[in-house]
């Protein structure tokens, strides 16, 4: 990177100690991302190109050019955040929702009102993955790494995807989890010692799949 050339601005996870459930550092980013889709509550914060450029902003991945190219020509594609650009992040909130599911498919087993798991939970991800640009960055101490190239909405998803490579290096990403409740699918981090976490509350999905096997049971004994 030249003398005197900003660097990106890094994403803001959340401040302070680890939250309940909550993924560590950046990775949390990620999760908020997923969880921008309420399924039981039915709300989506990302309904529209102008609650797609709010949500990133305040997550610190918001538009402005790469530092190194700032005086570059922008991109018609980085002009602004449009429909398609709104429709690539759904595709890559859902696709990154089915990869979550299938890291707690294997602890949820046959529980009731569970979510099926996907031999290719991660199907749609090549594809999105092909349409976001990412370039080596160097610093003055000559540290290379990956970074989202351009600016815009697309640089902000590929920075969300450089942050689950991350999390794929560093072992964090397989205990990111989509609860295994079919109406919930709530993006949660398993912090327990075994793994094994397949729910974002015992209390509340828990429970309800206990009480939907009991009532089953009941059925099937009767």
């Amino acid at each position: 990177m030249p003398n005197g050339a900003r660097r990106a601005a890094r994403p803001r996870p959340a401040a302070g100690p680890p939250r309940p459930g909550a993924a560590p550092g950046e990775l949390e980013i990620v999760q908020r991302f997923v969880n921008t889709l309420d399924i039981e509550a039915g709300t989506d914060e990302l309904d529209s190109p102008a609650a797609l450029t709010a949500w990133l902003e305040r997550q610190g991945l918001g538009g402005g050019p790469p530092p190194a190219v700032e005086q570059a020509p922008r991109d018609a594609a980085d002009a602004g955040v449009t429909a398609a650009d709104l429709r690539r992040a759904v595709a890559l909130r859902e696709a990154l929702r089915a990869v979550l599911r299938s890291h707690a498919s294997a602890t949820a087993g046959g529980a009731s009102g569970a979510v099926a798991g996907s031999g290719q939970a991660g199907g749609e991800l090549p594809g999105i993955a092909a349409a976001l640009r990412t370039r080596l960055e160097v610093s003055d101490e000559g540290r290379v790494a990956v970074v989202a190239a351009g600016s815009g909405a697309a640089a902000a998803l590929a920075r969300i995807l450089l942050i689950v490579a991350e999390a794929g290096s560093n072992g964090t990403w397989s205990r990111l989890k989509a609860c295994s409740a079919a109406d919930c699918q709530w993006a949660f981090y398993d912090r327990s010692p075994t793994r094994t976490g397949c729910w974002c509350s015992m209390r509340v999905c828990g429970s309800r799949s206990k009480s939907r096997a009991y009532r089953r049971a009941r059925r099937s004994a009767s």
